[in-house]
């Protein structure tokens, strides 16, 4: 009865696709019970067996409806996932220290402070990680891209390389590619981008730089005008907030170079 209780004080807040599901699952049982009473003898037994069925959904959807909080670590994601990375951070720094000293909740943090300008702070938390688990393919790219962003070319191209090798996503080859680049080793540079699917756009920003390191590699045009107005303002907003970073004169010296074929068109 406590049970029920609960259930029922805690209704209010269930999600409402899950309210949704739960009338349309009492309707249906209500009018299969009524089929298997009272309607035609061929379909009573069939419209039992649903009824049954509809009972056993509508327990899971009960379940699920009134369970309880999300752990920290997927509030953090949930917010990390919307850019709140002031909030994932806070999240994470307050949770319980099993549940902090993860390797995945680690890696999160060790983002959230790299995307707060914390870079001190992300590559200890990255690290820390690495020595839970070495083989772990977010942690080693992670720190690879913190490397990318301060300038230290030779760990990033190592690290993301390493995390390549142990199952990281295709789509990691653009921050290698960037890396090679940087470090003024065009071939490599090539070598990456050309590993990246076919069918590649990821987010605008990373679109337009691709097209413009294509350019710079003597191997396309300068990105269309479109292009550029879609990934533009990003651009600009990483370079501020990477502020003081090598990474952050770099897309300075691409933004100059959009603005000046954006004029030019």
């Amino acid at each position: 009865m406590m049970f029920l209780r609960d259930a029922a004080r805690r209704f209010p807040e269930w999600d409402a696709s899950v309210k949704v599901a739960l009338a349309l699952a009492v309707f249906l049982f209500v009018l299969l019970m009524a089929l298997g009473f009272s309607g035609p003898p061929a379909l009573q037994l069939p419209a039992r067996i649903g009824a049954f069925g509809l009972v056993v959904t509508g327990q899971l959807l009960f379940l699920w409806g009134n369970r309880r909080e999300i752990s920290p670590y997927h509030q953090a994601q949930q917010r990390f996932i919307a850019g709140d990375f002031e909030e994932a951070r806070t999240i994470l720094e307050a949770a319980p220290a099993p549940s902090r000293e993860s390797v995945d909740a680690l890696v999160m943090l060790g983002n959230c402070y790299r995307h707060l300008a914390q870079f001190g702070r992300s590559r200890a938390v990255l690290e820390r990680a690495l020595a839970l688990n070495p083989r772990h393919h977010l942690a080693n790219f992670s720190l690879g891209k913190l490397s990318l962003i301060l300038g230290d070319y030779a760990p990033a191209r190592e690290s993301i390389a390493r995390a390549l090798d142990l199952g990281a996503p295709d789509i990691a080859n653009f921050e290698l590619g960037q890396a090679c680049l940087l470090s003024g080793d065009d071939a490599a540079a090539r070598r990456a981008f050309s590993f990246l699917p076919a069918d590649y756009t990821s987010e605008q920003e990373q679109s337009l730089l691709l097209a413009c390191y294509w350019q710079r590699l003597g191997e396309a045009e300068p990105p269309s005008t479109g292009l550029i107005a879609a990934g533009l303002t990003s651009l600009r907003n990483d370079a501020a907030k990477y502020a003081g970073t090598a990474y952050s004169d770099h897309l300075g010296q691409i933004i100059q170079q959009l603005e000046r074929w954006q004029a030019a068109t």
